[in-house]
């Protein structure tokens, strides 16, 4: 297993009739776990938490929260609506032991300023307690323009629980400048396409819908770049960048997951089902990735035992 700490976004789990069902969550855990994954990040973009209901969000992080097995880490995205319900969820989250909550910034119309943004931040954190904050800087779902290190620049005194970024942004120079102006927040890349970029820019942790079926080609190419070996990183690595040449959008994401992981159904409102033009790209390419998973985990195994 690579020195990398790769986190699941996990996926929506739904029944037959496409109602939220929490008695799948047991077997996604277990499949993360599997595959080398150290954690689960809930109710995300990839948990298509526009979708949801708060009562949705509230049962499927309960059902993590029991399902996940000992020493995998729980995060959970709260933001997405109003303060008060958001800052409801943030302590319930705090209540239930998580280790990380998140919240992307305020959306549908940007902050006045990133003062307006940090104190919405600031008063999301205060309602998990001493519960480790994460600031979700997604600009291509919430169109925010303002830079992400400036944001945790100034919440360096008004947050003191932020603790991390999940970076999903391919701005790799800001990237570089979140780094710069806060070394101690831990930073979680994104972009799962842009992975190797991110190694050499010393990211040491991700968080990606794609590591749901993917982690060991992903831990491959880490231990690849880690010995020096960047043409063979990066050839373990292209599955992730010709997914994203092809996937047409998050419940193309899922279903293509759905193949390669246990299968949670098809993802709500615009996001899903996947057209027949997508579900044929989907059963052609699936088969390959398969192998590929399969012969990672092998060479795992026995690196393992030697």
């Amino acid at each position: 297993m690579s020195r990398f700490e790769f986190w699941a976004a996990s996926l929506a789990p739904y029944d037959e009739a496409g109602r939220v069902d929490v008695s799948r969550i047991p077997e996604q855990a277990a499949h993360m776990r599997a595959i080398g994954i150290r954690g689960a990040f809930v109710n995300g973009t990839s948990g298509e938490f526009p979708f949801l209901t708060i009562d949705e969000r509230v049962a499927i992080l309960e059902g993590w929260v029991k399902a996940r097995p000992d020493g995998f880490g729980i995060g959970v995205q709260v933001g997405g609506l109003p303060l008060e319900p958001t800052r409801e969820l943030a302590a319930h989250a705090a209540s239930l032991g998580v280790d990380l909550v998140s919240s992307v910034a305020p959306y549908y119309g940007q902050a006045a300023s990133v003062g307006h943004t940090v104190g919405w931040l600031a008063d999301v954190a205060d309602a998990a307690g001493t519960v480790p904050f994460c600031y979700y800087q997604i600009p291509s779902m919430t169109g925010s323009t303002q830079r992400p290190s400036d944001i945790l620049k100034a919440a360096e005194s008004a947050i003191p629980t932020m603790d991390a970024v999940k970076f999903t942004d391919e701005d790799l120079m800001e990237l570089d400048a979140i780094r710069l102006v806060r070394p101690d927040v831990r930073l979680y890349f994104g972009r799962d396409e842009l992975l190797p970029a991110a190694l050499a820019l010393g990211a040491g942790a991700a968080i990606g819908s794609l590591y749901n079926g993917l982690a060991p080609l992903a831990h491959a190419a880490v231990d690849a770049f880690d010995a020096g070996d960047l043409a063979r990183a990066s050839e373990l690595h292209k599955p992730f960048r010709d997914i994203a040449r092809v996937a047409t959008g998050p419940g193309f994401v899922k279903e293509l997951m759905n193949e390669l992981g246990p299968d949670v159904g098809p993802a709500r409102g615009v996001w899903g089902p996947v057209t027949a033009s997508d579900r044929a790209v989907i059963d052609r390419i699936a088969p390959a990735l398969r192998d590929a998973v399969a012969e990672a985990l092998d060479a795992q195994r026995v690196d393992d035992v030697g």
